[in-house]
């Protein structure tokens, strides 16, 4: 009998920072455990991917030969051990910055700090790609074309005078965008732009998916998401009851409603 090959199709993971912080402290779910990255590798691995920058993703997308890779993203810029884990492990990676918070306390992590200039010079320099997450990290589709534009643009030009580079990917903060935010992308010049919780499309190169990976992932849960079901099951009365008593018994605090969150601060 002759074994059947699966198909891998691509996959962007999107994390925020790297540290041993428990659930009880870290409401937004914002710190991915360094041996649970290690973990996430290695199924990655077993799973048959290789893994690329979210740019080389979007390249290979683009030319028809995504299936098989897989990208690591981190979004807004978290100072922490990203450049020596992914320097010891041997693997790239994408980080996705606010440049009207570098060098400043996470909004929603202050004991976290952002990369300052010098800082992402120095991932720069280490091969850790790049790429823009606005200047304040507003939801996009909530602002008027010349503020969106603004946020666009001003992150791009700031990030590559520190560069010295160009940056051609965007993160949408919150994964949020619509048509208009995403012209306002192509017109700021961002070759692609990638959404959140398995949004978006792989036929959209200002639009491509990518899959959280929040404090408390499960590899069973990276399984879900390398096949796109993980937000459908998610959305079940039944897995969402379980969750929320699995967060519980770790200790986990809800974080307060959207609503309740200043624009600029909350950290998605």
């Amino acid at each position: 009998m002759v074994a059947m090959s699966v198909r891998l199709p691509p996959l962007a993971l999107a994390y925020h920072g790297l540290g041993a912080v428990p659930l009880r402290d870290d409401p937004h779910r914002l710190f991915t455990h360094p041996s649970a990255l290690v973990k996430h590798l290695r199924r990655l691995h077993s799973f048959g991917y290789r893994l690329v920058t979210a740019g080389e993703l979007a390249r290979r997308v683009a030319a028809g030969e995504g299936d098989g890779c897989a990208a690591l993203t981190f979004d807004d810029g978290i100072a922490d051990d990203l450049c020596v884990v992914c320097e010891r492990l041997g693997v790239p990676a994408t980080v996705f910055a606010v440049s009207g918070w570098l060098g400043e306390p996470h909004p929603d992590a202050p004991q976290a700090r952002i990369v300052d200039p010098a800082q992402l010079r120095a991932l720069h320099a280490a091969g850790i790609e790049i790429g823009a997450h606005t200047v304040t990290h507003p939801d996009l589709t909530t602002l008027d074309a010349e503020d969106c534009l603004d946020e666009l643009v001003g992150c791009r030009r700031e990030l590559e005078a520190i560069l010295d580079a160009p940056v051609e990917a965007l993160a949408y903060p919150y994964g949020a965008a619509d048509s208009a935010v995403a012209a306002a992308s192509a017109i700021a010049g961002y070759r692609w732009a990638w959404r959140i919780a398995g949004a978006g499309s792989w036929r959209d190169p200002l639009g491509f998916p990518r899959q959280n990976m929040l404090n408390g992932c499960t590899i069973s849960g990276l399984w879900l998401k390398r096949s796109g079901r993980f937000e459908a099951l998610a959305t079940k009365p039944v897995i969402r009851t379980a969750r929320r008593a699995r967060l519980r018994v770790h200790g986990h605090r809800r974080p307060p409603p959207r609503s309740a969150r200043p624009t600029a601060r909350r950290g998605a």
